[in-house]
């Protein structure tokens, strides 16, 4: 068993902020590599599509993939045991980046009716950033199990 598979909800304060602070530096890792992937695939995308729509297929793909990559890597669950109520979660987070990525790709087209791919590519990381720090505590709440798990007696 690792720091990031025990249950610590009766360890005192500083324990419980060190695992979380783990948790949350192996999670930015993890979305950092997602997010890469996410960049790549807009830019792809947009070489045949126009920013929203390239936007929205970017990151359903990497949503996808980075549920998976959070479940296995930052909160160390494994198997098919509630594989379905997190990818559900990380869909419902999807809608809740979408909204915010494309509202930040039009406040962009607002302010240049012409951006570069840099700045398409630079606004949309700022704004994954912010969603990331809000998926990283609802995973946290939904992955992280609150009680010992049987077979960590």
């Amino acid at each position: 068993m690792t720091a990031l598979d025990a249950p610590v909800p009766d360890a005192p304060a500083p324990v419980r902020s060190r695992r979380t602070l783990l948790q949350l530096v192996v999670f930015a890792a993890v979305g950092a590599a997602f997010n890469v992937l996410y960049a790549l695939l807009y830019l792809l995308f947009r070489e045949g599509l126009e920013a929203q729509p390239a936007n929205a297929l970017a990151l359903v793909l990497s949503t996808i993939a980075g549920t998976w990559g959070h479940r296995r890597v930052t909160f160390r669950v494994r198997g098919r045991r509630r594989t379905v109520r997190h990818q559900v979660l990380g869909l419902a987070l999807l809608a809740f980046s979408l909204a915010v990525t494309a509202g930040s790709l039009a406040l962009l087209q607002v302010s240049d009716p012409d951006p570069s791919r840099t700045a398409e590519i630079l606004v949309l990381a700022a704004a994954n950033l912010g969603v990331g720090l809000i998926r990283f505590g609802l995973f946290r709440a939904v992955m992280v199990p609150t009680t010992p798990r049987p077979d960590a007696l």
